[in-house]
C-alpha cells in the first residue's frame, strides 16, 4: 500500500486487490483547508487504512463516488460508520447503488452496503466543493469524474486505465457502453488536465494526442 501526495491538493491511497488478475486500486483525498474531500473507497479490507490517511489529512467531510462498483464502494459503509459524513454520487448511479437496477454481469449476492444512504449529486452540492464534476456515461450510466482547478487534476474514476504513458479502456465485462464510454473520453481535451489520475493504473501527463490515439487504437 503507497501513500503519496500527487499535487498541492491531492492524495493517492494504492492498494491491490485480485478480480481474477491483480489490480491496483487507487482513491483520492482532496485537502481544502482543514477539510477533507474522500474520492471513492476502495475495498472495505483496507477501509481502516483509508479513514486513516483520510483523518492524517484534516476533518473529513465527505465522500465522492465516481459510481457505485465494489471497488469503488466497497470501504464507504465502514467509513460514514466512522466518521458520519455523507456520500454522494451522480443522481442517474443511485439507483444502480440501491440495487433497484443492476449492473452488467453484477453478482446478485453483492450489496454495496449504503444502499439508501448516498445522496445526489445536485448543483447546491457540487457548487461547495473544491471540484468541478463531469458526466462521463458509459462504463456505467452514472459515472463521474472530478477535476481540481487548482492543480488541474483529473480524477477519472474507470473511464480509462492507465499506465505512464498511454489510456486504456476499462474491463469490457464490466461496462455498460464502451462506445459511449470511449465518446466520454474525450473531455480530456476540454479539460486540458496537467495530471489524469485513475482508479487503475499509473497517473499519466495530458498531451494534446492522448486522446486522439486512445480513440484510433480502441473506437
Amino acid at each position: 500500500m503507497e501513500f503519496v501526495q500527487i499535487s498541492e491538493h491531492v492524495y493517492k491511497l494504492t492498494s491491490e486487490t485480485v478480480v481474477g488478475i491483480r489490480v491496483k486500486i487507487n482513491t483520492w483525498y482532496v485537502v481544502e483547508g482543514e477539510d477533507v474531500y474522500i474520492i471513492d473507497t476502495g475495498m472495505e479490507d483496507y477501509a481502516g487504512a483509508q479513514l486513516n490517511a483520510a483523518k492524517s489529512l484534516g476533518s473529513p467531510k465527505s465522500i465522492l463516488l465516481t459510481h457505485g462498483h465494489l471497488d469503488h464502494i466497497n470501504g464507504a459503509k465502514y467509513l460514514r460508520n466512522h466518521l458520519n459524513i455523507p456520500i454522494y454520487a451522480h443522481e442517474i448511479e443511485i439507483p444502480f447503488i440501491n440495487g433497484e437496477k443492476p449492473y452488467p454481469n453484477k453478482i446478485e449476492e453483492e450489496t454495496t452496503g449504503v444502499e439508501y444512504q448516498v445522496e445526489g449529486l445536485s448543483d447546491k452540492i457540487i457548487k461547495r466543493l473544491p471540484l468541478d464534476v463531469y458526466l462521463t456515461p458509459g462504463h456505467t450510466p452514472g459515472h463521474v469524474i472530478y477535476h481540481h482547478k487548482d492543480d488541474n487534476v483529473l480524477l477519472t474514476g474507470d473511464l480509462f486505465f492507465s499506465n505512464a504513458e498511454s489510456l486504456h479502456p476499462p474491463i469490457r465485462k464490466f461496462t455498460n457502453n464502451m462506445d459511449e464510454n470511449i465518446n466520454s473520453g474525450r473531455v480530456i481535451d476540454k479539460i486540458q488536465p496537467s495530471i489524469i489520475s485513475s482508479s487503475h493504473g499509473e497517473d499519466v501527463k495530458y498531451k494534446h494526442d492522448l486522446y486522439t490515439i486512445y480513440k484510433f487504437i480502441y473506437e
